[in-house]
């Protein structure tokens, strides 16, 4: 009968949706375990890894040397930049005025190394900004951390004989090694979105 017929299929529809909310309670505590999983051991390679950088006193110099340059760097900007405020400021000494023309130096060299300051530190961000929109876009995976760990095991292990092949940065040979997969993971994966089948 009709009645009997509803019946039957509002109990395999409340049947269904029990079965439908346990599995994916299932699949989702299986999800947390996963991702917990892979966090510990992530944790665990990274830590062990890292403790034995601190022992290498290849990579610490090499360190050490990276963010000395990149130091170096900046500060040399800077100086620049303060010389190209000082070289525009230069415009005030055409002012008869002496305090006048000391405040217009003043405010074009604040202007400028403002302008210049502001601009690099805005383009900085831009640029991290998009390197890590391609990671999570392109790279935001278990392969990214493995290469990622093995990257550093290699330049940390494997240190002092690369050194002696080759003259590099233990530091910035790894930067370099992330830049080359970055930029392979994005092209292949625009290479096979253009694929046909």
């Amino acid at each position: 009968c009709e009645a009997c017929d509803r019946t039957d299929y509002q109990n395999a529809k409340a049947k269904y949706e029990t079965q439908k909310e346990r599995l994916a309670g299932q699949y989702k505590a299986k999800t947390v375990m996963f991702q917990t999983t892979l966090f510990l051991l992530a944790w665990y390679s990274l830590t062990t890894t890292l403790f034995q950088a601190v022992q290498s006193d290849m990579f610490l110099v090499d360190c050490k040397s990276f963010f000395n340059d990149l130091a170096s760097f900046i500060q040399t900007f800077v100086g620049w930049t303060i010389d190209a405020g000082h070289s525009a400021a230069q415009i005030s000494t055409k002012i008869p005025n002496a305090f006048i023309a000391g405040m217009v130096y003043w405010l074009l060299l604040i202007l400028i190394v403002g302008i210049c300051m502001a601009g690099t530190g805005m383009l900085a961000i831009l640029i991290e900004i998009k390197v890590i929109e391609l990671y999570k876009k392109n790279c935001w995976d278990v392969i990214t951390l493995l290469m990622i760990l093995t990257s550093v095991a290699i330049v940390i292990y494997f240190g002092e004989s690369i050194k002696k092949v080759l003259s590099v940065n233990l530091l910035l040979l790894f930067v370099l090694s992330q830049g080359a997969y970055v930029g392979i993971r994005c092209y292949l994966k625009v290479w096979l979105e253009k694929r046909p089948y």
